[in-house]
């Protein structure tokens, strides 16, 4: 990684500090206390900011995630929905009104009623995931340590249920767990003809699949076998190269950060199994069923996604397989068909993928879309960030690194796109790339006021994830409509003025929204603690900020 020794802190906060710099180093953040000079809070007239610091932020989140938002028998981390009890209304407000049966700062996971599911579980889970291995490596803290093994157990699930080696699950349910159940819904487990709708499968006591057919409409047992230990259990397939976003950054940043024998061996065989997959599938993840998922496919000329993204994707996660296996064949993949550095070589059956060193495509990245980028996909944006995030922690070759860092500055972050990342007010995205360029000496060019930037950003991050009333649809007039017809403004809106959401960072900073207070929903906080914690590891935030 690319970091300062000296001052790194007086860098983002104070421009015109000097100091030394030294690159390629290991992720290992200094020890020492950076001068309390460099310790001022960056925007400390912002009207916005919460009163809390960003330091009381984080512990009261990573308090709440562990108490409330993850199901020891789950393992994974949901937003919830609390107990409630019926209390007066307060005057003018029709009833019934409800309150938390027990106060959110004294609730544990026994007082939710229900535990949020949906097909992203593996995505939000594994960005959660990430937070805690970060902040492991800053404090080596036995409480996150023991929240990675757990969620590490949950990621082993996800994958074995599936009885694919690599192939993870996008939603799973155990039978037995209060506040969540498999679907009832039997037009759910109908085998889809087209692989282009995500379909429950039921695990019997045969421990095979099971599932209706879509010519009978009879149940029917499948050759899917072997999955005893997971009788009586349902889950959801057609997984997608989303959660893979989520798995393989939490995963990389276990496996660089977390220095425990049993979590290496877990989470490396993960890795492998992943690479693994994607070597002997050509880049493609082929479900239970035999068949490619709908957005499995990940050689650049699928065209699933744009060309430039998806080799951001393949390179990303073979090299982690690579790092965690050690294994010959995946470096042979990655270095002579991935990068065709022996030569031309066509070594992927797919009609449209020519023999093309993957980089080559990074100018073909093309997250923006429109002049005035209102019709962008930013999931696209997020799984770039992600795709670069995890390939620059590995990716130490002096010849290709430099061409890394330029496709994140040039086509996610500056793009010339007025909708450009690096002006969006996302801490995670600003952090992520700062952590990858030497710092400005100077202190003021688009770096340095990335990372001032995220930190403000952090400063007005709400201080509970409660859903609070919003009202932004009256301060920001509209501007265009979204790619799904959202209305959007023209300027991100300021992250005290957004509604919660799953996770705060993934999602578009334009969407003008209401919403109305409700204290019995509760966003998990896996957002604001990835910041967060990347931000301090990185020598971006101080301890007492």
């Amino acid at each position: 990684m690319r970091r300062t020794t000296v001052c790194l802190l007086a860098w983002v906060l104070m421009p015109g500090c000097s100091g030394t710099t030294q690159s390629g180093t290991d992720l290992q953040t200094d020890s020492g206390t950076p001068d309390s000079q460099t310790m001022q809070w960056a925007c400390p007239d912002d009207p916005l900011a919460t009163t809390e610091t960003l330091a009381r932020k984080a512990q009261t989140y990573d308090d709440l995630a562990v108490r409330v938002h993850i199901h020891p028998d789950l393992k994974w981390i949901t937003d919830v929905t609390l107990k409630k009890v019926e209390v007066d209304c307060p005057g003018g407000v029709a009833g019934p009104c409800f309150e938390p049966s027990v106060p959110l700062d004294q609730a544990t996971w026994q007082d939710v009623e229900r535990f949020h599911t949906g097909e992203n579980d593996g995505l939000w889970s594994g960005l959660y995931l990430a937070s805690q291995a970060f902040r492991y490596g800053v404090t080596q803290s036995p409480d996150a340590l023991a929240t990675i093994k757990l969620l590490l157990e949950g990621e082993k699930t996800r994958m074995a249920i599936t009885g694919v080696p690599g192939v993870f699950t996008r939603q799973f349910i155990p039978p037995g767990v209060e506040g969540i159940a498999c679907t009832e819904n039997e037009d759910d487990y109908v085998v889809d003809v087209e692989k282009d709708d995500n379909k429950w499968v039921q695990i019997r006591k045969d421990g095979c699949v099971w599932v209706i057919d879509n010519q009978t409409m009879d149940w029917t047992g499948t050759s899917h076998c072997g999955l005893d230990e997971f009788a009586g259990w349902c889950w959801l397939d057609n997984v997608s190269q989303d959660e893979y976003a989520g798995h393989m950054l939490a995963l990389g940043t276990i496996m660089k950060l977390v220095d425990d024998a049993e979590v290496q061996q877990t989470t490396r065989q993960l890795i492998e199994q992943v690479g693994v997959h994607l070597m002997d599938n050509d880049l493609t993840f082929v479900d239970w069923d035999g068949r490619i998922t709908e957005h499995g496919l990940l050689y650049p000329m699928s065209l699933a996604g744009t060309p430039g993204f998806l080799a951001a994707e393949s390179l990303s996660w073979i090299r982690m397989a690579i790092e965690a296996s050690g294994r010959s064949d995946l470096e042979g993949f990655y270095d002579n068909c991935l990068l065709q550095k022996s030569g031309e070589k066509a070594c992927l059956p797919w009609d449209l993928q020519t023999p093309t060193p993957f980089t080559d495509y990074f100018d073909m990245t093309f997250l923006y879309i429109g002049d005035d980028g209102c019709k962008t996909n930013f999931n696209n944006v997020s799984m770039a960030v992600a795709a670069f995030q995890g390939l620059l922690m590995f990716e130490h070759d002096p010849e290709l690194r430099p061409l890394l860092e330029a496709a994140l500055r040039d086509e996610v972050m500056v793009a010339d796109n007025p909708k450009a990342a690096a002006g969006l007010h996302n801490s995670w995205y600003n952090f992520a790339w700062a952590a990858h360029n030497d710092p400005d000496p100077d202190g003021d060019g688009p770096v340095p006021t990335a990372v001032r930037d995220a930190i403000c950003t952090l400063g007005q991050f709400p201080a509970t994830q409660e859903v609070l009333t919003i009202e932004n649809t009256s301060l920001y007039p509209h501007f265009c409509d979204s790619r799904l017809g959202a209305s959007m403004a023209q300027f991100p809106i300021p992250a005290a003025q957004r509604c919660t959401a799953t996770f705060f960072f993934w999602k578009s900073p334009y969407e003008r929204k209401d919403c109305t207070a409700d204290p019995l929903q509760i966003h998990q906080p896996g957002d604001y603690l990835l910041a967060y914690w990347m931000g301090r590891y990185y020598g971006f935030i101080a301890e007492n900020m």
